[in-house]
């Protein structure tokens, strides 16, 4: 049984030596000629390829300065949003210490506070 599977493999490579020459006597026994490139087609392809690495290369770029525009603005944001906080911090500070020298000055002068007299006054 494994001769009868060699017979066969070896049968089919001598088949497909005999379709490959076949078609070789085809074609008329001469091999197929290559095309040539003229000058201006090689020229055309030349210039094609540099324009492709150069719009290569420019989307590259392009995507590095996105990328650090997004990473400047991300810093500026974070830098606002401490100053925001920074002054949000330093207001509430500030509205202790001027309710704390009112509380001051009201029991130096033995005065009283009462809120119905009390206007708010915005900035």
């Amino acid at each position: 049984m494994a001769q009868n599977g060699l017979a066969e493999r070896q049968r089919q490579t001598s088949l497909n030596q005999n379709s490959r020459t076949s078609r070789h006597q085809q074609l008329g026994g001469q091999p197929v000629p290559h095309l040539r490139l003229s000058a201006f087609e090689k020229t055309i392809m030349v210039t094609g390829v540099c324009l492709l690495v150069l719009l290569m290369i420019t989307v590259v770029s392009a995507k590095n300065q996105l990328n650090h525009s997004q990473r400047t603005l991300q810093n500026v944001t974070t830098k606002s949003s401490r100053m925001n906080r920074q002054n949000q911090s330093y207001r509430q500070e500030l509205d202790a210490k001027e309710v704390k020298a009112i509380n001051h000055v009201v029991k130096q002068d033995k005065l009283s506070i009462a809120d119905s007299d009390v206007r708010n006054v915005t900035r």
